[in-house]
């Protein structure tokens, strides 16, 4: 992302995607430039995709120069991965001006997750994850400003050496405007023929990946009443084990998948929940990576069970309930206290937490930041 100043000092954002985007995932652009809620996307389709990586930085390099140059960049923004950040610093370095390193997710420890804790521990010691930390911990330590989605990831990346004047927190948040839990009709028609409205749910609006420990969802339906069932809105590459372990468990007639939904339509979903669960197994990511759905469920006063990580403590103000990380008992044991009617949700308390957490306030903390890298008021 670059931030555009003009000669007035007015400011203007300029996004530019990633060199070959979106035709590396299969779109052919009809232009290379698009408009999108008043925010210009640039886009840098080369006529040949260059067969090494090094020359494909060099010319992504000189393109992003190039706009930058031309649109008197103030600041350069970008996010996560390293590779990027390489072609932020170079771009940063030929044009004299700050750049931002954005932590928004952490590959290498995503990948890290995949494995079952007794095999973290080797791959910890790959050569694959030892260089991505490595680059990641460089890139944060060389951007003008390291920003990160909380104040748990803030917190370690300063215990292993960036400075705190440098580390923003910018958090996932919702708009204040209101969002897609507002109801959508033929949603409400698709939730009503997959869910019986005389029995409860338990469940979440996720990607189905391993780290977010979903399985004890499944594991847990034997030890809940008959009427108690499992939703999971989202797909993903953890599906199809998912719908092998409820089948054999014999629970499969008590889990819903009801795939991927639009955006516009997600809060009927939402609301058809008796119970929102964010069941993240405990790792490096999930301690420190503040997941956004559990603040729409939040919002619309479905109750949130969540593993006991840190992130999960600091995205939800703790005022969900929280279980031991993978840890079956626990959570059958939350669940049936949340379902009883045992926990009660204190709304204008959630109220006052998500008015900290919206879209607009994190504008804010980003003018104030840049204007800190520049000296523009």
């Amino acid at each position: 992302m670059l931030r555009a100043f003009s000669e007035t000092s007015s400011r203007k954002i300029i996004c530019v995607t990633r060199l070959g985007y979106p035709v590396v995932v299969g779109h052919i652009p009809k232009s290379r430039e698009d408009i999108i809620d008043g925010v210009t996307y640039r886009r840098i389709v080369p006529r040949l995709f260059l067969p090494s990586s090094r020359l494909r930085a060099r010319e992504e390099i000189r393109e992003l120069t190039r706009i930058a140059k031309a649109e008197q960049v103030g600041v350069i923004h970008t996010t996560t991965d390293y590779k990027n950040a390489y072609i932020a610093s170079q771009v940063a370095k030929r044009l004299s001006i700050p750049w931002v390193y954005e932590v928004r997710g952490e590959r290498e420890n995503t990948w890290l997750s995949q494995f079952e804790a007794e095999e973290r521990r080797e791959a910890a010691a790959s050569g694959y994850y030892t260089y991505a930390h490595a680059k990641e911990k460089e890139a944060v330590r060389k951007a003008g400003r390291a920003v990160f989605l909380s104040e748990v990831a803030k917190s370690d990346a300063v215990s292993k050496g960036t400075d705190p004047r440098l580390a923003w927190v910018i958090p996932n948040s919702l708009s204040g405007r209101g969002t897609a839990v507002e109801g959508h009709d033929s949603a409400e028609k698709l939730v009503s023929s997959l869910v019986d409205k005389r029995k409860k749910y338990i469940g979440t609006v996720s990607s189905l990946v391993h780290y977010e420990g979903l399985s004890i969802v499944i594991r847990a339906l034997p030890f809940l009443p008959g009427d108690v069932n499992a939703l999971f809105v989202g797909d993903g590459l953890e599906r199809g084990r998912l719908e092998e372990l409820a089948r054999s468990m014999g629970v499969r007639d008590r889990v819903v998948f009801a795939g991927k939904q639009p955006t516009e339509s997600i809060g009927e979903w939402y609301r058809a929940l008796d119970v929102f669960v964010v069941p993240r197994i405990s790792s490096l990511v999930t301690a420190r990576v503040t997941p956004i759905k559990s603040l729409e469920a939040m919002r619309v006063g479905i109750p949130v069970l969540a593993s006991d990580l840190p992130a999960l403590h600091e995205v939800t103000g703790e005022l969900a309930v929280y279980f031991e990380p993978e840890q079956l008992e626990d959570f059958v044991r939350k669940i049936k206290m949340i379902l009883d009617g045992h926990f009660e949700i204190n709304q204008k308390r959630v109220d006052q937490w998500l008015r900290t957490r919206t879209w607009e306030n994190n504008v804010k903390k980003l003018e104030a930041m840049y204007v800190e890298l520049t000296g523009d008021k």
